[in-house]
């Protein structure tokens, strides 16, 4: 369970405020306008941003003050950061070690990450030769391969065409389910995660000021 208890923080003239708690294999989908605070509460989850006052516990732990290395947390966001000029194979490894020298048992886990992506007939391809969608493969590759049971994500579908953005919802969906790992994901169109998420945040001013379940969100919402 992630637990966020009268988390605020102060970002120049904005100052979000949150408390909530997320269920472990949930999916949660924050909505909301640009500016609301979406960002926000992912990077206060991450540790990319300390809150100012307030409680951050992930299975009853304590992580407030945990760097965000030290975080069970995985993000991927609309900058993906692939090295164009390495392979599919090393764009996944080098989240494992920077140096590429991997175990047999580490070089087996990425082929088995590749496989499941299908992308096994890639594997030697740079990023720069690869499509969009399959990018953001490699992408998810990346933190996958990090197992961790927190993964967050910033829009990073965005720039996909509507087609691929809905694969890319069912392949996180199946991940999900598979690995039992906890989802939240800024969305910038709900429409096309309401069969997926377990519920919607919506976010206003910095603040969650509404639940919602995925079949009440409508679009005049905000």
């Amino acid at each position: 369970m992630i637990k966020l208890e009268d988390i605020t923080v102060q970002l120049g003239n904005f100052r979000a405020k949150f408390t909530v708690e997320i269920n472990k294999n949930e999916w949660i989908g924050l909505i909301g306008k640009s500016g609301a605070g979406k960002s926000t509460f992912l990077n206060l989850i991450a540790g990319f941003v300390s809150p100012d006052t307030g409680a951050l516990s992930v299975n009853n732990m304590d992580m407030s003050d945990y760097p965000a290395s030290k975080r069970p947390v995985s993000s991927l966001f609309q900058e993906n950061n692939l090295f164009p000029h390495l392979s599919v194979y090393q764009n996944i490894a080098i989240a494992i070690k920077p140096n590429l020298k991997l175990y047999e048992n580490e070089k087996e886990k990425i082929y088995e990450i590749i496989e499941y992506l299908n992308l096994s007939n890639k594997i030697h391809s740079s990023i720069g030769k690869l499509s969009g969608g399959e990018r953001q493969r490699v992408a998810l590759g990346r933190v996958m391969s990090s197992d961790k049971k927190i993964l967050l994500l910033d829009e990073p579908f965005s720039q996909l065409d509507p087609n691929l953005r809905i694969e890319m919802l069912e392949l996180i969906n199946q991940i999900r389910e598979e690995k039992n790992i906890t989802i939240i994901m800024s969305i910038h169109t709900p429409t096309e995660a309401v069969d997926f998420v377990s519920k919607f945040l919506l976010i206003k001013d910095g603040e969650i000021c509404r639940e919602l379940a995925p079949q009440e969100y409508q679009i005049d919402l905000y």
